[in-house]
């Protein structure tokens, strides 16, 4: 399962007395194209109804593209999030706030995957600098407009993921599932590890434990994929 944390404030501030929302990501059907129930609670609103993100190709994005997608699904119900246009004038906004994706599995609970670190920049209300990091695929920067006359913590980074990863206030196209070309080999199904693109990649590397073969079996990037 993963669980991802929004909380006010910085990320060195982070504790459970500043935390906004909570949505925990969890497989309902482990496969390539895996389905997750999606549970999200806020404060001051509690927890809503469980929600559903279907067919999701698995190790094909960013963290942050699986989050957003399940935020759009318990905020909106929807796989698009509703367009907002330009600031309003007098829009709420928050000076600070974080949030981090962990795993949280019976061997690794709390094991910190990505965060996020979005900041009020201006005096002028609804701008703001976004920072995304993540295990995998690094560090990315954006800064975008955002403002409403009601804040939700978790509609605001929701935007600010599609902004740092489409430029603009959409998600980005569904990812495809990774799969690297096969070839034959002494009689045997393989790939060239080199094929493969991230965050697969290093997905599959540290599935095997590290050590892995120039031309691993496909058969072993199969079960990575189906259940890894």
């Amino acid at each position: 399962m993963l669980r991802i944390s929004i909380h006010a404030g910085g990320p060195a501030e982070r504790s459970v007395a500043n935390q906004l929302a909570v949505l925990n990501i969890a497989y309902q059907r482990r496969a390539p194209l895996a389905d997750y129930s999606l549970s999200y609670s806020a404060r001051g609103v509690g927890e809503t109804a469980p929600a559903l993100l279907t067919n999701y190709p698995r190790w094909s994005a960013s963290l942050w593209d699986l989050a957003a997608r399940a935020l759009t699904q318990v905020l909106y119900r929807r796989n698009e999030p509703p367009a907002l246009g330009k600031p309003d004038r007098r829009c709420a906004y928050a000076r600070r706030v974080n949030a981090v994706i962990l795993r949280a599995t019976a061997d690794d609970f709390g094991l910190e995957l990505a965060t996020a670190d979005i900041e009020h920049t201006s005096t002028r209300r609804g701008r703001y600098r976004a920072r995304f990091e993540e295990d995998v695929l690094g560090a990315r920067e954006v800064e975008f407009e955002y403002g409403v006359r009601v804040l939700e913590a978790a509609d605001l980074l929701l935007r600010a993921i599609c902004w740092a990863f489409t430029g603009k206030e959409a998600l980005p196209p569904m990812p495809a599932l990774i799969v690297p070309p096969a070839l034959r080999i002494d009689g045997e199904e393989r790939f060239h590890i080199e094929a493969l693109t991230e965050p697969a990649r290093t997905g599959f590397i540290r599935y095997k434990g590290g050590a892995v073969d120039v031309f691993p079996l496909a058969s072993d990037y199969v079960s990575f994929i189906t259940a890894g």
